[in-house]
């Protein structure tokens, strides 16, 4: 069938209604071809999208949470490592635990189980309890750190998560545990932060106990959802599905904490498919607008088609302004030569239009990056002086444009940052890109941390180049690496230091004894060592209890490292009573010099002891080795020989100085 004949069997016959009748097929036609592809790939795009959202959410989750339980048993592995627990010293424990249950809001009460599982501490409750049949006791007999799941706590009656760890003597005898309980506010607490209006993630235990608080229930509800059933039968979620509230969502899961929680995410449909929806509707409005347009023009050129010189004068003033959709239809009657002309001039259109509609979409794409783009994108002048902000950088930096266009950007920078950005800026003018991390000044006066990713564009003169900076707010990352340093130097002191005296303990006395005994063997060069310890320490402590012992070794031991630090020397907690002194490069009698001196210092302090045997007072004996040390030797013999000394102090009637050099020493 011709064209001629649906032309007729239409009823259309005339040149203006061919062409309507043309335009709404082609019309019909470029909407069809641009929806297909527009509905398939970008909707399916937006799933993918919110597919890579929720794992995100998660693998987060999961790092909070794995922090998280580390952080609370570390804590109270810190408890049960302090000497007045190791002591079972109960009055001086109920103070650290109330001091301790203070100072970390997070823990309910703290709880000391005695090796029959019965409470004798408790921050929180009464005590006297038998607890000898839960199983974070047996773990502990068995020596293990425990981590329980969610109880139901007999005070509060709230939801709780005990973390325990045994406690031993030193002689390495089970002598009970400590246990903390945290409520299960504070994860609730901790993952709040990553909620919205449509899109969570959530903890359930196996039973399905609703963990943290979400729109599907209250802490302690259960749940009956879709994911959960298949995260039990570890089945992968493909599709949509209602969530406990009846929401259609789209989720993932992920088993936590040895398999005994589950952390869900889940985003709305709504939510998902919400910029795809708006997009649809933005697309069939600018279809509609172009359709009642591009019709109302057709009919109006068709009208003024009245010969063909009439048609080339109308198009070039179409084109004049710069109405670059209009054609100019050919007609057989026309001479071959206004034939060709017309399908020149419609060609030449062809082109200008799609050029025009090209830089018409390549600035809608980038209007939309900008406004939706949650990153500041700004752009400066070669001097940096602000040229345009982006909405998220009036949300983040809460400025308006009067209050920024204009200015140089080096006026809101932190002074101590100055330095580092002109060093980049020169960097950038000379590669092209580079990244900065720095403090930016907010209008109230608050310095947020920024990373800017900053790309040069040449212009043709020096004066027209711009610098696109797109900059991300990381102020929460900073403070994060700022409380990791914080801990991990706290930590470091606690494995050095001796918890009671405050001086160095056995660990790093071993390790310093090392570095020096391999120092002096490279050196050829003497290494002394003091060994001493407190005379009729025990008889003393029996007499004054043990928090007259402890302040005995504290004050001494503050006296020892005082007079030792004062001639280039180390003092070190060795165990118990006894102390040690490393002295690099000092010969046997200078050696013999500081060990007086510390045993003068100590027996000035003039501590009171009546059961002494020697004296009024507190007194030590010292023992004193000197070596230079070789190939065929290790520091172990130079301690032995220091003991050796100490031993014979002792049996000459304590309170003085002994000492020896080994053979291979020279003296100095």
């Amino acid at each position: 069938m011709s064209f001629n004949n649906i032309f007729n069997k239409l009823g259309i016959s005339s040149f203006k209604g061919r062409l309507r009748f043309w335009f709404l097929c082609f019309m019909a036609l470029m909407v069809l071809l641009a929806a297909i592809p527009f509905v398939l790939l970008e909707k399916q795009q937006k799933r993918e999208d919110a597919n890579v959202s929720i794992e995100k959410m998660i693998d987060l989750q999961q790092v909070v949470i794995d922090y998280w339980l580390k952080e609370r048993i570390s804590d109270v592995k810190s408890i049960s490592e302090l000497p007045t627990v190791k002591a079972l010293d109960l009055e001086k424990m109920k103070e650290a635990f109330e001091a301790f249950d203070k100072n970390h809001s997070e823990f309910g009460s703290i709880l000391y189980l005695n090796e029959d599982g019965i409470t004798e501490i408790d921050t929180l409750s009464p005590t006297g309890i038998d607890l000898s049949d839960r199983e974070y006791f047996k773990e502990a007999k068995k020596g293990n750190s425990f981590i329980t799941g969610v109880l139901i706590g007999r005070q509060t009656h709230s939801p709780i998560i005990i973390f325990s760890n045994p406690i031993y003597d030193s002689n390495g005898n089970f002598k009970g545990l400590i246990a903390g309980q945290v409520p299960l506010l504070t994860i609730t607490d901790v993952m709040a932060q990553f909620q919205d209006e449509a899109s969570e993630t959530y903890l359930i235990d196996r039973s399905g106990m609703l963990i943290t608080e979400s729109r599907q229930g209250e802490v302690g509800e259960y749940i009956e959802s879709t994911i959960y059933k298949e995260a039990l039968a570890e089945n992968p979620i493909t599709n949509f599905y209602h969530a406990q509230n009846g929401e259609r969502v789209l989720g993932d899961y992920r088993w936590v904490h040895n398999n005994q929680w589950l952390i869900i995410g889940e985003i709305t449909e709504s939510k998902i498919f919400e910029p795809f929806y708006r997009m649809a509707l933005m697309f069939s409005l600018v279809i509609l607008l172009a359709v009642l347009i591009g019709y109302t023009l057709m009919v109006w050129v068709s009208n003024q088609a009245e010969a063909p010189i009439r048609k080339v004068l109308e198009g070039t003033r179409k084109i004049g302004e710069r109405k670059f959709h209009y054609r100019l239809d050919k007609n057989e009657k026309d001479a071959i030569e206004f034939q060709e002309l017309f399908d020149n001039f419609n060609h030449m259109n062809e082109i200008i239009e799609g050029y025009i509609i090209t830089l018409e979409e390549s600035e809608e794409k980038f209007r939309t990056i900008v406004n939706y783009s949650s990153d500041m994108i700004t752009i400066h002048n070669s001097a940096g002086k602000y040229l345009y902000v982006s909405p998220a950088a009036k949300e983040i930096l809460q400025y308006k444009d009067e209050d920024i266009i204009g200015y140089d950007s080096y006026h809101f920078i932190h002074p101590d940052d100055l330095k580092m950005i002109e060093a980049n800026h020169d960097a950038l003018l000379k590669d092209g890109y580079v990244v900065s991390t720095y403090r930016i000044r907010k209008k109230d006066g608050e310095y947020i941390w920024f990373e800017s990713s900053i790309k040069s564009i040449q212009g043709k003169t020096p004066e027209e180049t711009q610098l696109i900076v797109i900059s991300r707010n990381i102020t929460e990352r900073k403070t994060v690496e700022q409380k990791l340093q914080e801990a991990n130097k706290v930590l470091q002191e606690l494995s050095t230091k001796d918890g009671l005296t405050g001086i160095w303990n056995r660990r790093t006395f071993d390790e310093r004894l090392e570095l020096e005994w391999n120092r002096a063997l490279r050196n050829s060069s003497s290494l002394s060592l003091v060994m001493l310890d407190i005379d009729y320490f025990k008889k003393f402590n029996d007499t004054y209890g043990h928090q007259g012992g402890d302040d005995c070794l504290i004050e001494v031991a503050s006296m020892i490292e005082l007079t030792a630090n004062e001639t280039g020397g180390m003092a070190f907690r060795y165990g118990g009573e006894e102390f040690s002194v490393i002295l690099p490069a000092t010969n046997l009698a200078e050696a013999e010099l500081l060990a007086e001196s510390i045993r003068r210092a100590v027996e000035n302090l003039k501590i009171s002891y009546a059961g002494s045997l020697i004296s009024e007072c507190v007194t030590i004996s010292l023992g004193v080795n000197t070596m230079i040390p070789t190939k065929e030797q290790t520091p172990e013999q130079l301690i032995l020989e220091a003991d050796k000394s100490l031993y014979q102090a002792k049996q000459d009637g304590r309170n003085c100085v002994r000492s020896n050099v080994s053979l291979n020493s020279k003296p100095n």
